[in-house]
C-alpha cells in the first residue's frame, strides 16, 4: 500500500501529465512543438511509472530501508536560532546538526510513540523506582526521557525532562543525580542519604542534558551538565589498575565499578569535545586507560566483573545485562571521541553476543550464570534497552529492528512495559532505557553529531 506522500506525488504527476495532454489540442502542432511537448510529457511520464513501480518494490524491502520518513515542519525540531535570541545565536552556540533534514524511521517510531504513551503524560518519570516501591520522580528515566526525545525531535518532551533534570538534582549543595531513598548500595551497612549523588545517574543525566542542548540551543542544559561534571570529578580514587571514579559522592561508596566508570567516560570525554575542555578530555582518557588494563581475558571473550578485585561468586564479580551494555556502549563511543582504545569493537561483540541464547536475551552471560534457573533467565526491560541501543552503536539496524520483537513479550494488560520479564509491573526507569534504545534505530545513531559550543562559561 502507498504512503500518503507517495500517493499525493503521483497524483500531482498525473495531474501534470492530464494538464500537458489538455492544452495539445489548442496548439497548432509542427514538428517542433511535437518534439517539445514529447520531450516534457515522456520523462513525466515515465516518472509516474517509475515512482509506482518503485513504491510496490519497496513493500518487500528491509524494515530500516522502507519505514523512514521526514520530519515535516510542525514536528521539526527547531532550529538553535529559533529558540536564542540572535546575540545569544551568534556568539554563545554553535549546532551543526542538520535536523530539519532528519529522517526518522517509522517502525520504530512506532514502538517510540507506544512507549512514551505507557509514561505519564504530564511527569513521564513519575512512578515506582523500584518494584512495588513509593512512586516518585525518577532522575534516571528523565535522564534517558531527554536523550531519547531530544534524538527525535519530540521537543515538548524533551523540554520537560531536561527542565525537570535542571530544577531537580539530588543534593541542596551540588549539581547531580541519584535516588529518592537511602540506600546501601554495597550491603557494607553504610546507608546513603536519599540526597547522594550517584556516578551512573549522573553519567546518564549529562548525556540526556548534552543531547537536548544540542538539540535546542539552550545553555541551561548546557550549564546544568558543566556543573555536575565539575563536581563529580572530585569523587575519584586510584588504585592498581589506575584513577577511576567513585560509585557515589558518598566516602564508604570508593568502589572502581565498571560500568560507572564507562558511562562516566563518555560523558566527559564528549562534554569535552562540545565544550573544547581539555580537563574533562584528559579525565576521559585517564579512566579509559583504568579499563584497559582491568579487562580480563577468557577463551571466548573479553569480560570485566562489576567490580575491580570482586571476590569469586560474589555478587560483583560478574555483569547482568544492562551494566554489560553501560560499559560496552559507554567504551566503543568514547573511542568514536578519543584516540585511544580499550578494546576492539569485536571483542566488545564478542563480549555482548554472549547474553544472546536461543533466540532471547538474557540476564546473565554465557559462562557466566551460575545455575538452570539463572541461564532461562530473560533480560529485565532497561537491559534489553540497552542492549538495542548498543546494537545502534556498533550499527547494526538489523539485529536492533530484531530485538525491538523481543519489546512486546514485555508488554502489560495496562500497556505499560515490565521491567522484570513476566512480573506486570513497570517501572519508569526501565521504560526509558527501552525508549532510548528504540529512538537510536529511529535516527540510526546514538548522539547528535557536530554539536559545538562557544559559551564564555564552557572554557577553564
Amino acid at each position: 500500500m502507498l504512503e500518503g506522500s507517495d500517493k499525493m506525488f503521483i497524483s500531482n504527476s498525473r495531474k501534470l501529465l492530464q494538464k500537458q495532454a489538455d492544452e495539445l489540442p489548442n496548439q497548432t502542432i509542427n514538428s517542433a512543438s511535437f518534439h517539445l511537448t514529447m520531450f516534457l510529457f515522456c520523462p513525466l511520464l515515465a516518472l509516474s511509472i517509475l515512482t509506482s513501480c518503485t513504491n510496490e518494490t519497496l513493500k518487500e524491502d528491509s524494515l530500516t530501508s522502507e519505514k523512514s520518513m521526514a520530519i515535516d515542519s510542525s514536528s521539526a525540531p527547531q532550529t538553535l536560532e529559533e529558540n536564542l535570541s540572535p546575540e545569544e545565536s551568534a556568539t554563545e552556540t554553535e549546532t551543526k546538526a542538520n535536523i530539519n533534514e532528519q529522517q526518522l524511521n517509522t517502525q520504530a517510531m512506532k514502538i517510540y510513540n507506544a512507549l512514551i504513551s505507557s509514561l505519564d503524560n504530564e511527569n513521564p518519570g513519575f512512578g515506582e523506582e523500584t518494584p512495588n516501591g513509593i512512586p516518585s520522580e525518577s532522575s534516571m528515566a528523565y535522564a534517558h526521557i531527554a536523550q531519547a526525545s531530544a534524538l527525535v525531535g519530540d521537543t515538548d518532551t524533551m523540554h520537560l525532562s531536561a527542565t525537570w533534570l535542571v530544577e531537580n538534582p539530588s543534593s541542596n549543595l551540588a549539581m547531580g543525580w541519584g535516588l529518592t531513598f537511602a540506600w546501601d548500595a554495597y550491603g557494607d551497612g553504610s546507608v546513603n542519604p536519599p540526597t547522594t549523588i550517584y556516578g551512573i545517574t549522573t553519567a546518564l543525566a549529562v548525556n540526556g542534558l548534552l543531547e537536548s542542548y544540542c538539540r535546542s540551543g539552550n545553555a541551561n542544559y548546557l550549564e546544568a551538565a558543566v556543573n555536575s561534571l565539575e563536581y563529580y570529578s572530585n569523587h575519584t580514587s586510584v588504585d592498581r589498575y589506575g584513577t577511576y571514579f567513585n560509585y557515589s559522592d558518598q566516602s564508604p561508596d570508593a568502589f572502581n565499578t565498571h560500568n560507572v566508570n564507562a558511562m562516566l567516560m563518555l560523558a566527559y570525554a564528549r562534554a569535552g569535545m562540545i565544550l573544547n575542555r581539555q580537563d574533562f578530555t584528559q579525565l576521559a582518557t585517564e579512566i579509559a586507560n583504568s579499563l584497559k588494563l582491568a579487562k580480563k581475558s577468557t577463551s571466548n571473550s573479553i569480560t570485566w566483573p562489576y567490580t575491580a578485585f570482586a571476590e569469586a561468586g560474589t555478587r560483583a564479580d560478574r555483569n547482568d545485562v544492562v551494566h554489560a551494555a553501560y560499559i560496552a556502549f559507554g567504551i566503543l563511543e568514547t573511542q568514536k571521541i578519543l584516540d585511544f582504545e580499550i578494546a576492539t569493537q569485536k571483542e566488545l561483540e564478542d563480549y555482548m553476543n554472549g547474553f544472546l541464547r536461543n533466540g532471547n536475551l538474557k540476564e546473565f552471560r554465557t559462562y557466566e550464570y551460575r545455575n538452570e534457573r539463572e541461564d532461562q533467565l530473560r533480560a529485565r526491560g532497561w537491559g534489553l534497552g540497552m542492549y538495542i541501543a548498543w546494537l545502534s552503536s556498533v550499527e547494526n539496524y538489523s539485529s536492533g529492528f530484531e530485538a525491538t520483537e523481543m519489546i512486546e513479550d514485555y508488554k502489560t494488560l495496562e500497556n505499560t512495559y515490565e521491567y522484570v520479564f513476566g512480573s506486570e509491573t513497570a517501572i519508569p526507569r526501565s521504560t526509558s532505557h527501552l525508549l532510548y534504545g528504540v529512538a537510536t534505530l529511529a535516527v540510526e545513531g546514538t548522539s547528535i553529531e557536530d554539536c559545538i559550543s562557544t559559551h564564555d562559561f564552557a572554557l577553564k
